[in-house]
């Protein structure tokens, strides 16, 4: 089998553009299928898989900010999160029984 059969998702799903990511419904789940298979890549073999599928400028600059994050800033973008949560409490939540008072 071809190691770079596996479509992309600007010839899977070519309504959906670099700008425009797919976030819910089958655009998603065909995104999710093709991000297991493209983080299966090496870093040589992902630069051929673009050059092979003619990525465009747009798209490579997409999956780069997208799908290809660092250790360091998946650590500060979770930290971001959770300074961003403590700092926006949620109200508390009433039990079923409460909502009949």
């Amino acid at each position: 089998m071809d190691r770079y059969a596996f479509p992309p998702p600007w010839i899977a799903l070519p309504g959906l553009t670099a700008d425009n990511p797919a976030t819910q419904g089958a655009e998603e789940a065909c995104i999710d299928i093709w991000l297991s298979d493209w983080r299966s890549l090496s870093t040589e073999e992902k630069a051929e898989y673009l050059d092979r599928w003619d990525a465009s400028t747009e798209w490579r600059e997409a999956i780069a900010e997208r799908f290809e994050r660092d250790a360091a800033w998946l650590e500060q973008d979770a930290r971001d999160a959770a300074e961003w949560a403590a700092a926006h409490p949620l109200p508390p939540q009433r039990r079923w029984w409460q909502i009949w008072r």
